[in-house]
C-alpha cells in the first residue's frame, strides 16, 4: 500500500511495515545526559525523532495517559502506546507509571515521560540504554508493559 507521496515506500501489512522499517536499522540518538551514572540516553524527543522515520513506511503512534481502578479502589495509572499502520491495524499496549509520590507533580511528569519513552521504545523494538545506570530487570519490564491485540483484548 502506498500514498500518494512520491517518497513513500510500498508497506502491505503493518508487519511486512515493520520489518521494512527495521531493515534501516533505526536507532534513537542520545542526546541526554544522566550526570549521576555519567552517562548519555535516549530523551522522548529522540526517541519520537526515530520513531517518526517509520511514516515513510506508513507507520505513525499515538500515546495517552489512562488509569484502571481496582477492585480494592486503588487507581493504577498507565500510559498506553497504539501503533498505527495506514492499512488501519493498530497494536496497543500498556506502561506502568511508577512514582514514589504521585501527588507531586515533577514526579508525575518525570514519571509520565519515562513510561512514554519506555512504551514507544518498546512498541517500536527501538534498543536503548537504561538511564538510571541499568538497574530495571526483566521482571519489571514484564510487570509493567502489557500488549493488546488491535480488537483491545488482554
Amino acid at each position: 500500500m502506498t500514498s500518494n507521496n512520491s517518497t513513500a515506500k510500498p508497506t502491505g501489512t503493518m508487519a511486512q511495515a515493520l520489518i521494512a522499517w527495521h531493515k534501516t536499522n533505526p536507532v534513537a540518538p542520545k542526546n541526554g545526559t544522566n550526570p549521576h551514572f555519567r552517562s548519555s540516553f535516549s530523551t522522548l524527543e529522540d526517541v519520537i525523532t526515530c520513531v517518526n522515520t517509520a511514516a515513510e513506511y506508513g507507520l505513525t503512534f499515538a500515546q495517552a495517559n489512562d488509569f484502571i481502578i481496582t477492585e480494592q479502589g486503588g487507581v493504577v495509572e498507565f500510559i498506553e502506546t497504539i501503533m498505527m499502520h495506514e492499512s488501519g491495524d493498530s497494536v496497543h499496549a500498556r506502561t506502568l507509571i511508577k512514582v514514589k509520590d504521585a501527588t507531586n507533580p515533577q514526579a508525575m511528569g518525570s514519571g509520565i515521560t519515562y513510561a512514554k519513552r519506555y512504551g514507544l521504545q518498546a512498541m517500536f523494538g527501538i534498543a536503548s540504554e537504561d538511564d538510571d545506570g541499568n538497574n530495571a530487570t526483566a521482571s519489571d519490564t514484564k510487570q509493567t508493559l502489557r500488549t493488546m491485540t488491535s480488537n483491545g483484548d488482554f
